[in-house]
């Protein structure tokens, strides 16, 4: 799938996203938010093990599109929440992803680029890459993104990257919780492609399971935490998969 803005590419059990906007370095437009979105919607995507999102041209994303702002300036702050509709739905579309969703941050990931990295499951970054949200720069502050980058990286880290505006290494990105892995940049290709293997190589049931339990847990009691992890605990120990799997494993250290 292509629409211009945004390819899909499947592989198998893994689904490649790439937002291709290189020469303004993949701005979450409008038009860019709507592709996305309806990227994220597709069978192809909702079928992966693993869903791998990337911008083209070395640079992930520079966030939220200042040309348009500048177009659409207005006093009306009902018009102004009107137009947060769009990017409110994205990060609750990307929530949906049933697979693994993991961003390959390349460059910058700056504003609602930052904020997309966050809201994926998993991010890998090699050691040049940075990360910020700059929007207290021009009397502004990244409110939408704010949930999941709490998720990520908690609340004091959030207000303190949000309110200095500082941009971040991959390391320090790490530190925090926002990235997973960071990767030497002359060998980040081979281990993203190796990570990406080895993750497309898992049970898709025992990925898409997990990654519920794991959600559920964040917005539930204690209690009704370990409920549901008892009925997923169930579901996947009744797959013929982690049968067979128990199996080879009992056999081979026999």
């Amino acid at each position: 799938m292509s629409d211009g803005l945004v390819d899909v590419t499947v592989e198998g059990n893994v689904a490649n996203v790439m937002l291709r906007d290189s020469a303004r370095r993949n701005p979450l437009s409008d038009a860019m938010i709507d592709a996305l979105t309806t990227a994220l919607r597709t069978s192809e995507v909702h079928a992966a093990s693993v869903v791998v999102l990337r911008g083209e041209g070395g640079f992930f994303s520079a966030g939220g599109d200042l040309a348009q702002f500048h177009a659409s300036l207005t006093t009306d702050a009902m018009s102004e929440y009107e137009a947060t509709e769009s990017f409110r739905v994205l990060f609750q579309v990307l929530e949906s992803v049933p697979g693994l969703v993991l961003a390959v941050v390349e460059g910058k990931a700056l504003g609602g680029g930052c904020g997309l990295a966050a809201a994926c499951d998993l991010v890998l970054a090699p050691h040049s890459a940075k990360f910020g949200c700059p929007e207290i720069n021009i009397g502004a502050f990244p409110m939408v993104i704010v949930p999941p980058l709490v998720r990520a990286i908690g609340a004091r880290a959030t207000l303190a990257l949000s309110a200095t505006g500082t941009q971040i290494d991959a390391t320090e990105a790490r530190r925090l919780g926002l990235v997973t892995e960071v990767f030497v940049d002359d060998e980040f290709e081979d281990e993203v492609a190796e990570f990406v293997k080895r993750m497309g190589s898992r049970p898709r049931h025992a990925l898409t399971l997990g990654k519920a339990t794991v959600r559920s847990a964040q917005t539930s009691s204690y209690d009704e935490g370990l409920l549901m992890g008892s009925v997923m605990r169930a579901l996947v120990f009744a797959q013929p998969s982690f049968h067979d799997g128990v199996s080879e494993f009992v056999a081979r250290t026999r």
